[in-house]
């Protein structure tokens, strides 16, 4: 009897509760649509000030982006900040972006502690990696506080024999194309970089150069290139849809030889660490301080013993990403700019045969080359990463302007780099752009190769000399011919800006 009326009971409170039902669903939709205007109506009072393009219902401005690929977006943002100036607000549905290309108002964010986190969108690049590339909060903070003595000037100079070294090999590897017809010099900077990286910061010595086991560049440009488009196509934000195309499975297969390679280099550099004498070279000690600064790779080891390799691959692969391909694009860049103006390549052949002449490159010849620097800053103006883009923890002033917390900050270095307020010839390779008087009249956030602030690059050090040592050692060796014309020159955004159809040159021993 006691059975029957508590199922009795159960079934009226199942009956009341469905009748129910909508009153709570209607509740519900009413306090969403109730809070959701009260959030839109605060935010648009906040940035009132910030012009943009008409906005259409729920959609926003997202109408425009619709069916772009990485060019047309690239040139949308262009067009955006052309119209409107170099502050404008973008609604993508109900997500605010903001893209800045005001010196004064990229400060306000790049300098703030609150101005870090990446953009949700980095989570595409989590495929290749999990490290301080993809990273926010907490985890950046403590892979940041990681990785910043590892780029100390005592290890820099240690760094310089394997510099000096690679260059030599990259030197000899070249004269296979002296006197031939124009060739791509951005495959051998890839892998001349690759071997810097890895006899460095890796602690292992890959003679990528010589033995030829990975092509990493390519698979690392083609791989970016899929993830882009992830970017651009509104369906493929879904990691369901996406991870059912085909496209998913060209990703995957482009990436796996990354992480391949960089599986065995730590394989490899723990070996190294299970037998090698404190002599070897590889532990550096910084006995000014009296402080034990390792390589990057081993402090990795030692300060995440728990991880597997697979999760040591994850962790480390973005290191390999943003130093190696940034440094072989930029290198194979200056080549051909030098090949295609003589007289500017002249002045660089000029500096280093009376700086340097036949011998090694060492911190202080590399710091007494200041024409030479002038055009590897003047490439990086032209074609470093076009934009990156950070997501706000907190409301956040920029002048007179409180950006609301959650705000997607696109920062344009393209677009900065290239503002006819800063920039005599914006569009042309001009080095004189950074002669000493000319730095003065600028103010220092319209120049961000390395960005600044928290999160600026650690590693700006070690690429310049990296890069200077590279070109030195090559431009005093070979007279370098390019028929490169920036003006009809087409591009694809990568990280960084890269050409189609490689980095053209042709070779001359002098």
């Amino acid at each position: 009897m006691a059975a029957k009326l508590t199922a009795k009971w159960i079934t009226g409170v199942e009956e009341r509760v469905i009748m129910l039902l909508p009153y709570l669903l209607m509740f519900f939709a009413v306090g969403f649509v109730t809070w959701y205007m009260r959030r839109m109506q605060r935010i648009s009072a906040m940035i009132s000030k910030i012009p943009g393009p008409p906005t259409l219902p729920l959609i926003g401005n997202a109408h425009l982006f619709f069916g772009l690929d990485m060019e047309g977006f690239n040139n949308i943002q262009l067009d955006l900040i052309n119209t409107y100036g170099p502050t404008v607000r973008v609604w993508l549905g109900p997500f605010l972006w903001v893209n800045l290309a005001e010196p004064e108002h990229i400060e306000a964010i790049l300098s703030s502690e609150y101005g870090t986190n990446k953009d949700p969108t980095y989570r595409f690049f989590k495929v290749h990696c999990d490290g301080i590339f993809v990273a926010s909060g907490d985890r950046w903070r403590k892979l940041r506080k990681m990785v910043n003595p590892t780029f100390h000037q005592k290890l820099l100079e240690n760094f310089l024999t394997t510099f000096n070294e690679q260059s030599d090999v990259l030197v000899q590897k070249l004269e296979e194309q002296v006197g031939k017809p124009t060739f791509d010099i951005g495959e051998y900077t890839g892998k001349c970089t690759l071997d810097f990286l890895c006899g460095t910061l890796m602690g292992v010595k890959t003679e990528e150069q010589i033995e030829n086991r990975c092509d990493f560049a390519k698979n690392l440009v083609e791989s970016v290139t899929i993830i882009k488009k992830r970017f651009y196509t509104l369906h493929y934000q879904s990691d369901w849809i996406f991870n059912c195309t085909e496209l998913s499975k060209q990703l995957n297969a482009f990436v796996k030889p990354l992480h391949d390679f960089v599986k065995q280099v730590i394989l490899e550099r723990k070996n190294i660490k299970q037998s090698e004498d404190p002599k070897d070279g590889f532990v550096n000690v910084d006995v000014v301080q009296g402080k034990n600064r390792s390589i990057y790779l081993d402090t990795v080891l030692e300060q995440f013993k728990h991880l597997s390799n697979d999760e040591l691959t994850y962790l480390t692969t973005d290191l390999f990403i943003a130093g190696a391909d940034t440094t072989k694009v930029a290198t194979a860049y200056t080549f051909a700019l030098l090949g295609s103006n003589p007289d500017i390549q002249e002045k660089v052949y000029q500096e280093v045969n009376d700086v340097v002449g036949d011998g090694e490159f060492n911190m202080h010849k590399l710091a007494s080359l200041p024409y030479m620097e002038m055009v590897l800053k003047e490439v990086l103006r032209l074609f470093t990463i076009p934009a990156i883009v950070r997501q706000l923890e907190r409301d956040h002033n920029i002048g007179d302007i409180t950006l609301p917390a959650g705000t997607s900050v696109q920062i344009c270095f393209y677009a900065v780099h290239r503002d006819s307020r800063f920039w005599r010839h914006p569009e042309k390779f001009h080095p004189d752009h950074f002669l000493p008087e000319e730095v003065a009249k600028r103010p220092r956030y319209c120049y961000l190769p390395f960005g600044y602030g928290p999160r600026n690059c650690p590693g700006y050090a070690f690429a310049m000399l990296s890069m200077k040592t590279m070109v030195g050692s090559v431009i005093r060796k070979y007279r370098i011919t390019s028929d490169l014309n920036l003006e009809n020159a087409e591009y694809n955004n990568i990280f960084m800006l890269e050409l189609k159809n490689g980095y053209p040159v042709q070779l001359t021993k002098r």
